[in-house]
C-alpha cells in the first residue's frame, strides 16, 4: 500500500551523556592540547605546512578519543505528516450469494441504486424499471450489489476521498485480504471476488486492517449482511479498542432483514428413548411470505422417513407438535432429522432442516421398589411400574408377612443377600421403611450396588421411618441431603409449592411442559404438601432440582428434591409423598411424566454402559463438518482410583465407511487426576463412534456421536441490520443505506495526520567516527615513516 508522507528533522539540544564537571573536562582537552603541541614542538626537518598537519591530526584524534569517553549525545526533532488510510471491506462469505426477493418500491430502490440504474423515486421505482433492470435486480446477489455500489455507483465518491486518503479495498469471510490499493475498485477486482468463505468474521476482519501498521486509519467502510458466524471471543474488547484509539466504524447493510423463506428456528425433543416409544417433538417456525400455504413437515430416522404432517404457515413465528416412533433397536445414537418442505422461490433450503441425535436404549429397567406404609405416593407408583412395559418392576413390603412374597410372582420378601440377585437392579426405591429392616449384609451389598456397580439409589421419605432411622448407616453417606435424627417432621402451610432451581429447571427430570412457564404453573399446583422431613439442607455436592416456594423466609433453601453422584452411581432424595397431586384435573399426565423421566435419569448411564471403569464421552453429540471433536476419558483402576499415565489411546470409528479407525491418544488433564482429553477432526460427516483400545473394551462404554455437513453461512438468511448498527455506534460511526453511502466523506476526519518525535541520537558510537580515526591514524603513520621519524 502507498502511502504520502512528509517528515522534516531539526537538531534540537547538544549534550554529553557521561560528564564530568566543567573543570576536569576542561583540563582533559587541554592536556591533549598541550600533548599535540609537545610532540611537535621540534621541526625534525619537517616544512611547516606538513609540521602543521601532523599536529593537527594528532590532536584531532586524541580529541576524539577523549570526547568518546564523554559519550556526545544529540536531541534531534523530527515531525512527520501522514496520509490517513481508509480500509473498505467487502463480505465474501456464502450468505453473500444469497438472492433476496425484492417486492416493496423500497427494496428495489436500494437494489437499483447500488446497481447504478436511474432511479427518479423510491415511490415510482415500480413504474420506472423495464424488463431487463427487472431481471438485473431479481438475479444478483448481495455480493453483486456490494462490487456494483463499489466500482460503479459510488466511484466518484471514493475518488473524493481518495484524494485525501489512502484507500485500500479488503475482501474477508473468516480471514481478510488485500484485494486493491487504488483510489477505485476496478471492475476486473470486483469479478474476481466469489461468495465462498463458509465463515463470516467482521471482528476478526476489523482487527487485522486496523493494527497492520499502514497508518494513521480515518476509518473502516464494511459492506456486509452483518451474519457473524465465525467465533470470536474478542469481539467487545477489538471494538473498545477501535472506540479508544478514534477509528469509527462506517457499515453498510446488503440484504433484507426480513426476507421470503421458510425456516426452523428450533426443535424441543429428548435426549433419549427406549425401543418402541413415540417421541413428541415440538417444532419452532419462521416463515415470511407463504401465508396460507402448506408444506409437509417430516421426521427422518436413520434417513428414513418415520413420521409426516402437513403444517400451514400463519406468518412469523409458530409452534407444530409431531411424534415419531424408535422402530430402532439397537442400543446406540440414532440420528434424526426434522425437515420442512421447500418452496421453489425460497432465499435458502438448508435452513429447512434440524439435526438431532437421541440414544436409543434397548433393556429393561430392573426396579426394586421396598416400602413399609402403603401410603397413596406408593399405590399410584406402583400401579404406574407395573404397567411400563420398559420396566422389571419387583416389590418387597415390610409391613406385612413373608405370606405376599410366596404367593406373588413380583415381591421378594427381602434384600437379596445373594451379590449376583442383587447386582441385578439398576434402581432401587426405599420407601417408608425402618432401617432396623436391613441386615449390615444387606447395607453392605446395597452400598456396593450404587457405589462400584453403577446403579441407583431413590429414597422416597415417609414419615414413619425415612430418613430419620437411617443414622449412622450406609445410606445416611450415601443420601445428597442432611437430616435431623431426632427432628419432627414439619408442617408446610397450604400455599407453599415446589419452585424450581435453575438447575431443575434445566433438568429433563422436572420439565412436565416445554414452555417454562406453563411448566412452573403445573408445579404451583402440587399444594398442599401437608407434612416434610427435617431436612438441614443439601450436601457439598449435591444438586437441589426444586426447594419450596417459601425459600425467602429460611436461611437456606429446603432441598425438596435432590441428587448426588456416590461412586459410579446416583442417589436421589425426593422428600414429600404428594407428587400425587400433579393428578389433580389431569390424571396421570403428569405424574406418570415425572416418574417416568426421573426413573429414566436415574438409570440411564448404567443402561448405556457409562458406569463402567473406563468412561468416555464427547462434549457434544453432533457436531458441524469442519469443527473439531473434542474427546474425554475418564480411567479409574480396579479401586476406582484415579489412573495417571501420559497418554490413553482411544479409537473413532466411522459407521458409514466400514468401521475404518482412526486412533487418538488423548493427554492427561493435569487439574482432574484420571480425566484425558483430545480431539478428532473429521474429514467427512456421518455416524462415529468413539471406543477403547481391545485390551480395555470389557470395562470401558462406547459413544456414539454424529458430524453433519450444515452450512451456518445459509442458515439465517436476514441480513442483522442490528449488530451493524450496533459496530457502528460503539466506534463512533454510522450505519449508511445505500442511498446515504455519498454521505460518508462529510462523516470521515480527512486531514492528515501530523506527528513530532524527539529521538536521542549518540554521535560517539558510530561508524564514520571509526574510520576518521583511522584515517587520521593511517594518514600520520605514513607521514612519520616517510620522514623517518620516531
Amino acid at each position: 500500500m502507498t502511502q504520502a508522507s512528509t517528515s522534516n528533522s531539526e537538531l534540537e539540544q547538544l549534550f554529553w551523556a557521561r560528564p564530568l564537571e566543567t573543570p576536569l573536562m576542561i583540563a582533559a582537552f587541554a592536556a591533549v592540547l598541550l600533548w599535540s603541541l609537545y610532540l611537535y614542538r621540534r621541526s625534525w626537518g619537517l616544512s611547516p605546512w606538513l609540521r602543521f598537519t601532523l599536529g593537527f591530526a594528532r590532536l584531532l584524534v586524541l580529541l576524539l578519543i577523549v570526547a568518546a569517553l564523554f559519550e556526545p549525545m544529540a536531541v534531534v526533532r523530527e515531525t512527520r505528516t501522514s496520509q490517513r488510510t481508509l480500509p473498505v471491506l467487502i463480505d465474501v462469505s456464502e450468505s453473500m450469494s444469497i438472492i433476496d426477493p425484492r417486492r416493496r418500491s423500497v427494496d428495489l430502490a436500494e437494489a437499483a441504486t447500488a446497481l447504478n440504474l436511474v432511479v427518479p423515486s423510491a415511490e415510482d421505482i415500480s413504474l420506472n424499471l423495464d424488463s431487463q433492470q427487472r431481471q438485473l435486480i431479481a438475479t444478483s446477489t448481495r455480493l453483486n450489489l456490494a462490487t456494483t455500489l463499489l466500482s460503479e455507483t459510488a466511484q466518484p465518491t471514493l475518488e473524493t476521498l481518495g484524494q485525501s486518503l489512502d484507500v485500500s479495498y479488503h475482501a474477508f469471510g473468516e480471514e481478510s485480504r488485500l484485494i486493491s490499493d487504488s483510489i477505485a475498485l476496478t471492475a476486473k477486482d470486483a469479478a474476481s471476488l466469489n461468495a465462498q468463505a463458509s465463515q463470516t468474521s467482521i471482528t476478526n476482519a476489523l482487527k487485522s486492517v486496523t493494527t497492520s501498521g499502514a497508518g494513521p486509519t480515518a476509518g473502516v467502510v464494511i459492506l456486509s449482511d452483518g451474519l457473524e458466524t465465525g467465533s470470536s471471543q474478542e469481539a467487545e474488547a477489538v471494538l473498545q479498542d477501535l472506540s479508544a484509539r478514534g477509528i469509527p466504524v462506517f457499515t453498510v447493510p446488503l440484504g433484507l432483514s426480513d426476507p421470503d423463506d421458510v425456516s426452523i428456528q428450533s426443535i424441543v425433543m429428548q435426549e433419549v428413548a427406549y425401543s418402541g416409544d413415540k417421541v413428541p417433538v415440538r417444532v419452532q417456525l419462521q416463515s415470511k411470505g407463504y401465508e396460507k400455504r402448506t408444506a409437509t413437515l417430516s421426521v427422518m430416522l436413520n434417513d428414513r422417513r418415520v413420521s409426516s404432517r402437513t403444517v400451514r404457515f400463519e406468518g412469523g413465528l409458530q409452534f407444530e407438535d409431531i411424534d415419531f416412533r424408535v422402530d430402532v433397536y439397537d442400543k446406540g445414537a440414532a440420528e434424526i432429522e426434522i425437515k420442512i418442505e421447500a418452496f421453489n422461490d425460497e432465499v435458502s433450503v438448508e435452513n429447512n432442516r434440524v439435526l438431532r441425535s437421541i440414544r436409543v436404549v434397548n433393556e429393561k429397567v430392573n426396579v426394586l421398589y421396598i416400602e413399609g406404609n402403603a401410603r397413596w405416593e406408593y399405590r399410584y407408583l406402583r400401579a404406574i411400574l407395573k404397567r411400563d412395559p420398559r420396566i422389571n418392576a419387583t416389590f418387597i413390603a415390610s409391613n406385612v408377612g413373608p405370606e405376599v412374597a410366596r404367593n406373588s410372582t413380583e415381591h421378594i420378601e427381602r434384600f437379596p443377600n445373594n451379590r449376583e440377585e442383587a447386582f441385578q437392579y439398576d434402581l432401587v426405591i426405599l420407601g417408608d421403611v425402618d432401617a432396623a429392616f436391613f441386615t449390615d449384609d444387606e447395607f453392605g451389598l446395597l452400598e456396593e450396588l450404587v457405589r462400584d456397580r453403577g446403579a441407583s439409589l431413590l429414597m422416597l421419605c415417609g414419615p414413619m421411618y425415612s430418613p430419620t432411622s437411617y443414622q449412622n448407616t450406609p445410606v445416611q453417606a450415601m443420601l445428597p441431603v442432611r437430616f435431623e435424627p431426632e427432628g419432627r417432621w414439619e408442617e408446610v402451610a397450604d400455599s407453599v409449592y415446589p419452585g424450581l432451581t435453575a438447575e431443575g429447571a434445566s433438568s429433563l427430570v422436572m420439565t412436565l411442559e416445554n414452555d417454562p412457564d406453563s411448566n412452573d404453573r403445573v408445579w404451583s399446583r402440587m399444594a398442599p404438601m401437608d407434612h416434610l422431613p427435617p431436612l438441614l439442607g443439601p450436601k457439598s455436592g449435591a444438586t437441589v432440582l426444586t426447594v419450596l416456594s417459601d425459600s425467602v423466609d429460611r436461611d437456606q433453601g429446603y432441598p425438596l428434591v435432590a441428587w448426588q453422584r456416590y461412586g459410579t452411581g446416583k442417589c436421589m432424595s425426593i422428600a414429600t409423598d404428594r407428587l400425587w397431586r400433579l393428578r389433580y384435573r389431569t390424571g396421570d399426565k403428569y405424574h406418570w411424566r415425572v416418574w417416568s423421566q426421573c426413573i429414566q435419569f436415574m438409570t440411564l448411564s448404567r443402561l448405556m454402559g457409562e458406569h463402567k471403569r473406563i468412561r468416555l464421552e464427547t462434549d457434544r453429540a453432533i457436531y458441524n463438518l469442519g469443527n473439531q471433536c473434542r474427546l474425554y476419558a475418564h480411567v479409574l483402576d480396579d479401586n476406582f482410583d484415579p489412573v495417571l499415565q501420559p497418554e490413553f489411546d482411544v479409537f473413532v470409528v466411522s459407521m458409514d465407511e466400514g468401521e475404518s479407525q482412526t486412533r487418538i491418544s488423548l493427554r492427561p488433564d493435569r487439574s482432574q487426576p484420571g480425566l484425558y482429553e483430545g480431539y478428532f477432526a473429521p474429514q467427512t460427516s456421518g455416524r462415529f463412534r468413539l471406543e477403547s483400545t481391545a485390551d480395555d473394551q470389557e470395562i470401558s462404554n462406547t459413544t456414539e456421536f454424529q458430524v453433519a455437513n450444515i452450512n451456518p453461512e445459509l442458515t439465517d438468511t436476514n441480513t442483522d441490520v442490528a449488530h451493524l448498527k450496533r459496530i457502528a455506534k460503539l466506534t463512533g460511526g454510522q450505519c449508511l443505506t445505500i442511498q446515504e453511502f455519498a454521505t460518508l466523506p462529510s462523516f470521515i476526519d480527512q486531514s492528515p495526520v501530523t506527528a513530532t518525535v524527539r529521538t536521542e541520537r549518540s554521535l560517539w558510537d558510530n561508524s564514520w567516527i571509526a574510520c576518521l580515526l583511522i584515517g587520521l591514524l593511517g594518514i600520520e603513520w605514513i607521514q612519520r615513516r616517510r620522514h623517518d621519524l620516531p
